[in-house]
């Protein structure tokens, strides 16, 4: 009896630090004004804004075009799929929108991709 109360005990710890560290990470992040509400962090700040471009300055965006975990999990979650990469350039698509996210070395960039250019 003391071995299954405390598998139940470990079990409802670790749905809740799940739960917790779900709910922790989504707070992180927020819909774009443009860009079709593509998730952008909270903590990126604009640096420059022009007809389907937008620049953020933001600390975790690395030289290689990788991006955090966390970041590509709010993405999905968000309805949006990765249909390729090239580079540092991460194409995605949720529905028939499509958008290049750039990640430079403290910066990602957000691309409306035009219907007319394929991948």
């Amino acid at each position: 009896m003391k071995r299954w109360k405390l598998l139940i005990f470990i079990a409802l710890l670790v749905i809740n630090v799940v739960i917790i560290g779900y709910a922790y990470q989504t707070s992180h992040y927020q819909s774009s004004g443009a860009h079709a509400g593509f998730p952008i962090a909270k903590d990126a700040e604009q640096i420059e804004k022009t007809e389907g471009l937008t620049i953020y300055s933001w600390d975790k965006a690395e030289a290689d075009g990788d991006i955090p975990l966390s970041y590509r999990l709010i993405i999905w979650q968000r309805g949006w799929e990765q249909t390729s990469k090239q580079g540092p350039t991460r194409f995605y698509e949720k529905g028939d929108y499509q958008i290049m996210l750039t990640s430079l070395r403290g910066e990602i960039s957000l691309h409306d991709v035009p219907e007319s250019e394929g991948q």
